[in-house]
């Protein structure tokens, strides 16, 4: 059997990968000037209409939208706003410390012949804009909301029938509106579907546009994108490393354009088995549990590792489709009864708890999370003493090798696609 060594450390442990007839040892902790990526807590965002997430997780961001708070449900009439709803999801996100991003759409129809039309008038957008960020700047003594979104889905034209220039309009809208009224507010881009390359174009097309002579890039802090992969690739379920294909994709188009890379990223909505269609037509196929937490656990370790700034999985409380099924296939509560936990929302409680810590860069390795040339990801988090090594492979199951430096103690640790973490100091 060969070996191929590739010298990381972990403490007072040895791994050593069997697959396909050559071994890697895995040897650590990491070089002390390795790169880190610390996690915060608002990292972990969810979409929750029920407001019972708050008795199971501990999430630090949410998502307000599909929750009763779009812009022609908060404004009934003309210049009439009825606050009731976002008042209370609002107070309940404070309670629980959880940082709050508001989706502003969609269009009120005395403003236009359908919600995902913009507004004939501008200033009846920006009237609202900066009635919602006066009300929630401060809200019972302290900040209401935190960011605001721009849009839903920019490209799916359940949400949106305008055009690119028209949606870069209400963008500059938005910034013009924090800067006067919440300088302390964050504006996050329209979210934008990725997962065809007809939407990745589209996405092009909006960052070309300018106003004002300045790029919309130029009136948004954070980039948003629906990192939702198709159903299948070839035969196999789509998953968590095909959702991070994407972010590369629209990535890559954001540098060809010139989008400065400093802008953050946020997956504002994430999960997998969509059919296709805008949007997606039928219920998803069902997966095991097994699955599920598989893929809540290596989307939370792959979206830290490649930095994006938010995840926020859609959603904690689906309700059945016509079918009896559910639109995403991975489900944090029973869809019945949203105050039950399942195992993948359970999962969302050990990937906090593992990514408590530094993310870190193996020696040798350009990024956390590589892949090696067998599939198998490595994760290592820095936690004081103790060093966290999660490993999986997506499509094959490999065997690790475990044992203590001095050689006294052996163990072989199967790994496949639902990620196995092991403690050491």
């Amino acid at each position: 059997m060969s070996t191929t060594a590739r010298a990381l450390v972990r403490g007072r442990i040895v791994l050593t990968l069997l697959v396909m007839g050559a071994a890697t040892t895995l040897l650590a902790p990491p070089p002390a000037h390795a790169a880190s990526i610390r996690v915060p807590r608002s990292f972990f965002g969810l979409h929750d209409g029920s407001m019972l997430a708050y008795d199971h997780l501990t999430y630090g961001a949410l998502r307000i939208w599909d929750a009763g708070a779009t812009w022609q449900q908060i404004e009934p009439s003309p210049g009439s706003y009825d606050w009731t709803r976002l008042d209370a999801l609002v107070s309940a996100a404070q309670a629980h410390h959880v940082k709050v991003t508001l989706v502003l759409g969609m269009t009120p129809s005395f403003y236009a012949d359908s919600p995902s039309q913009p507004p004939a008038h501008l200033g009846s957008f920006t009237a609202y804009v900066r009635a919602v960020m006066a009300r929630y700047r401060y809200f019972d003594g302290r900040r209401g909301i935190e960011s605001y979104q721009v849009w839903n889905e920019g490209n799916v034209s359940r949400f949106w029938t305008g055009t690119p220039q028209q949606l870069a309009r209400l963008t500059a809208v938005v910034a013009r509106s924090r800067n006067a009224v919440d300088p302390g507010a964050t504006v996050v881009a329209p979210s934008f579907a990725s997962r065809l390359i007809s939407q990745q174009r589209w996405i092009g097309r909006y960052q070309r546009q300018c106003v004002d002579g300045r790029p919309v890039w130029h009136f948004y802090d954070v980039n948003a994108l629906s990192l939702y992969p198709r159903a299948t690739y070839d035969g196999r379920p789509g998953g968590p490393e095909d959702a991070i294909r994407l972010l590369h994709q629209v990535r890559h188009r954001f540098a060809r354009i010139g989008v400065p890379a400093t802008k953050p990223v946020w997956a504002t909505e994430l999960n997998y088995g969509l059919g296709s269609g805008e949007p997606a037509q039928g219920s998803a196929e069902p997966i095991s549990d097994g699955h599920q937490v598989a893929n809540v656990l290596r989307t939370y370790l792959l979206g830290a590792a490649r930095r994006l700034g938010r995840v926020y999985w859609y959603r904690y409380d689906w309700g059945r489709t016509a079918d009896g099924g559910t639109i995403g296939n991975t489900l944090l509560s029973d869809p019945d009864d949203p105050s039950v936990l399942t195992p993948a929302g359970r999962a969302l409680r050990i990937a906090e708890h593992w990514l408590d810590g530094r993310l870190v860069t193996e020696r040798g390795r350009h990024r956390p999370c590589a892949r090696d040339r067998w599939g198998t990801y490595t994760c290592l988090v820095r936690h004081g003493d103790r060093t966290r090594t999660i490993l999986w492979n997506p499509h094959r199951r490999v065997r690790v090798q475990v044992r203590t430096a001095d050689g006294s103690r052996t163990s072989v640790v199967r790994v496949g696609y639902r990620p196995v973490m092991v403690d050491t100091r």
